[in-house]
């Protein structure tokens, strides 16, 4: 019989300093990369770029992690780039927090990084959905969520193997 392990997340914790350069590397490049997609007049509410590295931070870190890259992402990006614009700052902010926070929870309550990355995509989509409803704003979540179908297709695909490579070349325990 063949067993395969599961490699859950390096769970990092707020007193560790790993924590700290890990999260300000992926906040780092969810800040910069969305920066240089708007450069090249590649539409980052197409394909999303800010998500990948929340949902991949929560998937490898925890959700400690991905929380803090899901809030200090859009902030510091609209800081410096008034992108995402602030019409939108504030349901983008609680989106990527909930996709960092439930991709962080449900690797560590043993989800493999599949089911983890779906439940967060859509936990995520739902809490933006309702806090527009909610508060009444006037965006549209609806027409967000039909525009980014590339960058979705593109989350489904890619992540898995991002975690998969990180894990096996990047972050592999050296013996």
């Amino acid at each position: 019989m063949i067993t395969q392990t599961k490699i859950l997340p390096k769970v990092l914790v707020f007193g560790e300093v790993k924590y700290y350069i890990f999260s300000a590397v992926f906040t780092a490049s969810a800040v910069f990369f969305p920066w240089l997609a708007h450069q090249f007049h590649v539409a980052g509410p197409v394909f999303l770029p800010m998500h990948f590295f929340v949902i991949i931070a929560g998937l490898l870190f925890g959700w400690r992690a991905g929380i803090v890259v899901g809030i200090a992402s859009p902030l510091i990006s609209y800081g410096i780039t008034h992108l995402p614009p602030m019409a939108i700052l504030p349901e983008t902010m609680l989106e990527l927090a909930i996709y960092g926070f439930s991709a962080g929870i449900l690797r560590e309550k043993n989800f493999n990084i599949f089911t983890a990355l779906l439940g967060a995509m859509f936990l995520g989509r739902l809490a933006r959905l309702l806090m527009v409803l909610g508060l009444g704003l006037k965006t549209n979540p609806i027409k967000s969520f039909e525009m980014s179908w590339p960058g979705i297709i593109l989350q489904i695909a890619l992540i898995p193997i991002i975690i998969y490579l990180l894990q096996k070349f990047v972050f592999a325990k050296r013996v």
